[in-house]
């Protein structure tokens, strides 16, 4: 059962990094005023679009690819369980260089949390460590 959940954690998981990621080339102004950015000239397209979903996209197929070559969740997970992770620690970052957490940063943050929560909790019950040559 924890392996079945674990797969379905890291499936959910990569597509939501494919789609953020590719979803952005549907329509670069949108996305870039949905988070109030905006590009001086396509330059600033380009290179948002090579950054942001450059990364993502990155993220998720690495993603598929680590349960793919390894014939497991674990690494998956600990990669997904990490990014996400660092979501957190920089969004809290920048709240507080900006001076304070808008209710968009809180949602977003809540979200994480229970994504670190999940991944971090499987990884535990898996026994998951780290060896050391």
């Amino acid at each position: 059962m924890k392996r079945k959940l674990a797969y379905i954690f890291t499936n959910i998981m990569a597509l939501y990094f494919l789609i953020s990621g590719l979803s952005v080339l549907f329509d670069v102004p949108a996305k870039l005023k949905r988070i109030d950015l905006s590009a001086i000239n396509s330059d600033g397209e380009i290179a948002f679009i090579l950054i942001y979903t450059g990364l993502m996209t990155g993220i998720g197929v690495a993603n598929l690819l680590l349960q793919y070559f390894s014939g497991t969740w674990v690494y998956s997970v600990l990669l997904t369980t990490i990014i996400i992770g660092m979501f957190i620690i920089f969004r809290i970052v920048g709240s507080v260089m900006v001076g304070f957490l808008s209710p968009t940063q809180t949602g977003f943050l809540a979200f994480e949390f229970i994504e670190v929560t999940a991944g971090v909790l499987l990884l535990v019950k898996e026994k998951f460590r780290i060896h050391m040559p």
